[in-house]
């Protein structure tokens, strides 16, 4: 056998040089060959879902079938029950005497009677029955109107406090150093309670806290002619820093 029988077994031959536009379309076809593989089958199966969903979406389903309903039973035939009618009794009235209207009797009241007062008659109220009875005349009382407050003055003397609330000084009032008087007029009725207020005089930041003060405060009655009666009088409430 001869040596350099297998000697160009590891010797290194140079093979045909492939060009890169070669290389570049195998590598797209290989690649469009995977897409195509992978993408038909999915379209196709979606394909085939939408066509089944707008089947199912758009299919009426079919009427309902309503069981015949049974003819409604003949009414049972009604018979009369048979009159028992006593031929042997007498008429209500002879046969040859007509039915008339019974007469009003001449001693009924004319006019009519209310309800609740049967028996007067001419339906007479209770209130004129007794009139004429006591020869009197009865009317309605008038209405009650409440008296108006008188203003202090003259003989109506000014109320006593017997009750004081201080005012509360506002703190905004104080940061912004306002003071002064406001002059409010109270109403004050026969107990002594004031029941309205009304400024006369205003201090913007103070008219509240002397409000709430002078509404709590109390006097003695006022008295004219020795009755109680409401007044009008004029307060005055000072504020002031110092």
């Amino acid at each position: 056998m001869s040596r350099d029988l297998f000697a160009d077994t590891l010797a290194s031959r140079g093979g045909p040089t492939r060009s890169k536009w070669t290389i570049a379309g195998s590598f797209l076809a290989h690649t469009a060959v995977v897409c195509a593989m992978l993408i038909v089958p999915i379209l196709s199966a979606t394909e085939r879902l939408f066509i089944r969903s707008s089947l199912i979406a758009f299919t009426a389903p079919p009427p309902p079938v309503m069981p015949a309903l049974p003819p409604p039973p003949a009414p049972a035939p009604v018979t009369p029950a048979p009159a028992n009618v006593n031929v042997n009794a007498a008429p209500a009235f002879p046969p040859d005497q007509p039915i008339t209207e019974d007469a009003v009797p001449a001693s009924a009241p004319a006019g009519p009677v209310l309800p609740g007062l049967i028996g007067m008659p001419g339906g007479t109220s209770p209130t004129s029955l007794i009139a004429s009875q006591s020869g009197t005349s009865l009317t309605n009382p008038p209405p009650v109107t409440p008296a108006e407050p008188f203003r202090i003055g003259g003989d109506i003397k000014p109320p006593a406090r017997i009750f004081y609330q201080p005012p509360v000084y506002p703190t905004i009032a104080q940061t912004a150093r306002v003071e002064g008087i406001v002059v409010l007029e109270a109403t004050i009725d026969e107990s002594g309670i004031i029941r309205d207020l009304r400024v006369m005089r205003s201090i913007p930041l103070l008219d509240r806290a002397a409000i709430d003060a002078v509404s709590k405060w109390r006097y003695t009655p006022t008295r004219l002619n020795g009755a109680p009666v409401a007044v009008i009088m004029t307060v005055h409430v000072t504020f002031s820093l110092r």
